[in-house]
């Protein structure tokens, strides 16, 4: 009979010392709390046709029975708002013979994830026939490619 007063009183005690607490803390229990919006920066997207630069850091044979060869790729840093999609081309950057740059398809985006805390993109893209592609070698994709022109 004892023990179960102990353990009521117990109980309030511990209920009204955390609503004590709770109402005492700053910003917390008030209406001028920071919702989630707050503490996310609105990122716009990119104008048509911005590069995203990243580095091949995996090359894998095949991750499951079945599955073909692909490469992976991760950078941060990024400033807007990444609008990549499945199947969208990622080229490489192929020097020619007179020193002038020119980019490659390599090949087509399988995977992509958008760590929007670290504002970094991790890539996984299938390569194209024929095309060589190496760990550390730098390869982009479009952050907002344009819609593809209507058809009348």
């Amino acid at each position: 009979m004892h023990l179960e007063r102990f353990t009521l009183r117990f109980a309030t005690l511990v209920t009204f010392l955390g609503a004590l607490l709770w109402a005492c803390l700053p910003g917390v229990g008030s209406v001028d709390r920071i919702g989630a919006e707050d503490l996310e920066v609105p990122l716009t997207r990119a104008p048509h046709g911005t590069p995203f630069t990243f580095e091949v850091i995996e090359s894998l044979d095949a991750a499951y029975l079945g599955d073909t060869p692909s490469h992976v790729g991760r950078h941060g840093g990024l400033e807007f708002r990444p609008n990549v999609a499945l199947g969208d081309p990622v080229y490489l950057v192929a020097e020619e013979a007179g020193g002038a740059a020119r980019p490659v398809r390599s090949g087509s985006v399988t995977r992509v994830v958008w760590e929007r805390v670290s504002r970094s993109l991790t890539v996984e893209f299938d390569p194209e026939p024929f095309v060589r592609i190496a760990v550390g070698d730098v390869v982009f994709v479009d952050l907002n490619p344009a819609p593809p022109t209507a058809r009348p």
